[in-house]
Formats: C-alpha cells, structure tokens, sequence
C-alpha cells in the first residue's frame, strides 16, 4: 500500500498552484475595467467641493484631436450611473426638509418662519450644488479626474447633436436631389415646347441657384466626430447611436436639470424619468440594446 505524509503532499501541490493563483488574480485585475458598479452613494463623500479645482483640471490634459477612449467610455458612464444614484439619494433627503418646512408653516409662528426662510434658502442651494456636483463627486469617489469626465461629457453632448441631426440632413439632402431634378425636369420641358405654366426661366435657376447655396452651406462634422463614433462602436458593439445620442442628452449639463420634481420622491413622472435614465446607461455599460431603441447604428 502507498503512503504519504498530507502536510508536505498539501505544501508542495500549494506550492505549485500558487504561480498560477497568482497569474489568474492579476490577469482578472489587468487594465481595472469592470463593466459593474464599483461604488454607492454612501461611498461619496460629499464633503468635498462641487467645483473641479485648479489641480484637477491642471492634471488632466485634452488630446489634440479631441478623441474620447474606449476606457473613458466605461468611465463615463460609471459615474453618470453613480451620479444619478446620489441624485435620487439626496431628493429623498431634501424631500423630507421640505416637508418637515410645510408642517411648521402650519403649525405657523414666527420663529418657525424664520427657520423656514433660512432653511429654504440653504435647499435652494443644496439642490443646485447636488445637480452641479453630483458628476463630480462621482467622479473623484470612483478615482476618476472630474476634469476628465466632464471633457468626455461634452464629446458625449456634440456627438449626441450629431447623430440628432445627420438623419435630418440626409432627408433634406435627398429632398434637394429630388427638388432639383423635377425643376430641370421643368427646364426642358419649357424649353422643348416654349411654354409657359406659372414659372419662368428665371424663377427656376433662381430655385436651383437656392438649392445649391443651401447644400453649400449643410451641416458640418468635426472628423473627431466621427472618430468617437467609431471608438463607441468598438467599446460597446451592440449599443446602437439612438442609444448613444439619448445619452448624450440625459447626461449633459442640462440633462437632470431638464426634470422637473426631482426633489420630490413622489413625483412619480421625475422618478420615471430617472430610472429611464439610469436604464439606459446601465443597458450601455453593459453593452445591450435598450427596448426601443433597436436601430441599427449610423455610419
């Protein structure tokens, strides 16, 4: 019968395992870019400004070509994900002071007045430091450069207006095609038969001459437009440029500012809309279709 001693049998095989323990731990943990959520809103520490310092923005230097990478895609859309989490987070809380103000202005008083007045003040600027500084806070708990964030926001925002606006120009540029032949159209047939049927030749190269000032002067796109679309479309494959151009809205500067009633948990169509907010950029992260938006992507 073999025998063995289990102590050094488990020591050696421990031995042996450990290189490949230790490949597989730095291998899951190459390039730290995990397409979950790495935080909450109890991990922001809001007291920290709302503002991005001058270090911030020293530190972070915008390429020349205004090319966006595909990890600051998956950075991105992290924190908009954790900043609209503390949004929701802090309208509960300033929700409550709120109703905490309308009972003392029933019980009424003078000194309870007071204290509302002062308290009403102090939400007014709570809200707005929470919608302004929420991407930033965001940014920095997740060890992100705000600065950065931001700059990938606003690529975010002139994409969003692009792809907006590129369906738009192609219906008009096909319109102008269509226009233009139906007057050449016209042209010959005057000339051919010399009548006349409400226009002269002058009315129609008037028309052609307005048709091609108005192709002349279309819709210009930056190439690095078109370049942070391709990188997109490399980082998140199946999401579609519908998808990309809604979060180019929702997470602009005035995307949370367009919704009316988020400080007020109750207002069901506020919290709708932060939720289809939030939907949408967590489908992106995870790189899915959102319902609705199957379209297939513009190239």
């Amino acid at each position: 019968m073999l025998s063995f001693d289990r102590t050094s049998f488990g020591i050696r095989h421990y031995l042996l395992i450990l290189p490949l323990l230790t490949f597989a731990l730095l291998f899951t943990g190459c390039g730290g870019r995990s397409d979950s959520m790495d935080a909450t809103p109890e991990d922001v520490d809001e007291d920290t400004p709302a503002e991005i310092s001058e270090k911030e923005r020293a530190a972070f230097e915008a390429p020349d070509d205004s090319v966006i990478t595909e990890e600051q895609v998956t950075m991105y859309l992290k924190a908009s994900l954790l900043q609209f989490d503390l949004v929701r987070q802090h309208s509960e809380r300033l929700h409550e002071r709120m109703q905490k103000m309308e009972e003392r202005a029933e019980k009424g008083g003078t000194l309870a007045g007071l204290r509302n007045l002062m308290e009403a003040g102090s939400t007014i600027v709570e809200f707005g430091d929470l919608i302004g500084g929420s991407l930033v806070r965001s940014s920095r708990t997740l060890g992100y450069n705000p600065a950065e964030i931001e700059w990938v926001r606003d690529r975010m925002t002139e994409l969003s207006t692009y792809v907006m606006f590129k369906p738009m120009q192609e219906a008009f540029a096909q319109s102008a095609q269509e226009a233009r032949r139906n007057l050449e159209e016209m042209q010959a047939a005057m000339a051919e038969s010399g009548e006349e049927s409400g226009f002269t030749e002058e009315d129609i190269a008037t028309a052609l001459q307005n048709i091609e000032e108005t192709e002349s002067t279309s819709f210009d796109i930056p190439p690095s437009v078109q370049k942070n679309i391709e990188v997109l479309h490399r980082a998140k494959p199946n999401v579609t440029d519908q998808m990309w151009s809604a979060i180019g809205v929702a997470g602009g500067a005035m995307g949370l500012m367009a919704i009316s009633g988020l400080n007020d948990p109750n207002d069901t169509e506020a919290q709708q809309k932060l939720d289809e907010y939030r939907r949408l950029f967590t489908d992106a992260l995870e790189n899915r279709v959102s319902p609705g938006m199957e379209n297939e992507p513009i190239q």
